[in-house]
């Protein structure tokens, strides 16, 4: 049987001498392994399709419960110049890691391929790319269910009021925080995160972050996927 959807590259694997294991986001089949055969060779008639970024069409063959090969690759939009990019290309990395980390194989979610596919074409615009990179862990984590509760304490459910901490992949508030080991959050990082979580592409556009509590939010988010999801 012939599979066909669209598919973003996320990861490539060298395989035997000239083969590759590639990883796509897909719009019809989520995450899935293809293999490629051959794409190395100086005269492959693949060229960049398995670039990592690649948006293209493809068409697929074989059972679902063994390794699928690709048959067919057309390239609707390669984001050169974002690879070319190299700070762009470092930061969004972390984004395809986190796919890589937590996104169950082929459960398609057509929200968050469209989610990526229309941010990788504003960082193409707009050559820059911290505030979507957030933007994609936050939607992402939110999305899969690992975004914590902002609004109520994840002890004691109280809504929130005041200082704030995080612990063990939960905010919490100042009273359940003590006798516990946590860090405390900032009321600008707290609000930032719950609100961003409901914000459309086109408001993050609109939206000016300072450096500073971009860093905060950088940090919150690395220390809660590896605490609560633990790749």
């Amino acid at each position: 049987m012939i599979y066909s959807t669209e598919g973003i590259v996320i990861n490539n694997t060298d395989y035997a001498e000239a083969d590759l294991i590639v990883t796509y986001l897909s719009k019809d089949f989520g995450l899935i392994n293809l293999f490629a055969k051959s794409p190395r060779k100086i005269k492959s008639r693949w060229g960049s399709s398995f670039e990592p970024l690649t948006y293209s069409r493809i068409s697929f063959i074989g059972r679902e419960d063994r390794l699928q090969r690709v048959i067919q690759s057309d390239i609707l939009e390669s984001f050169q110049t974002i690879r070319e990019n190299y700070k762009l290309f470092l930061k969004l990395s972390e984004v395809l890691k986190l796919f890589l980390d937590i996104l169950p194989k082929r459960e398609p979610n057509i929200e968050l391929f469209s989610l990526f596919l229309n941010s990788l074409f504003s960082i193409k615009k707009t050559q820059k790319v911290e505030n979507y990179t957030i933007f994609l862990k936050i939607k992402t984590l939110k999305i899969l269910g690992f975004l914590p509760d902002f609004q109520h304490c994840g002890v004691c459910h109280n809504r929130l009021n005041g200082e704030t901490h995080y612990s063990q992949g939960f905010v919490i508030c100042k009273n359940c925080a003590s006798g516990r080991e946590s860090s405390q959050l900032s009321q600008g990082v707290v609000k930032i995160l719950s609100e961003m979580s409901n914000w459309s592409l086109s408001y993050l556009e609109r939206v000016r972050i300072s450096e500073k509590l971009l860093m905060e939010i950088e940090d919150f988010l690395k220390n809660h996927i590896l605490s609560s999801i633990r790749v």
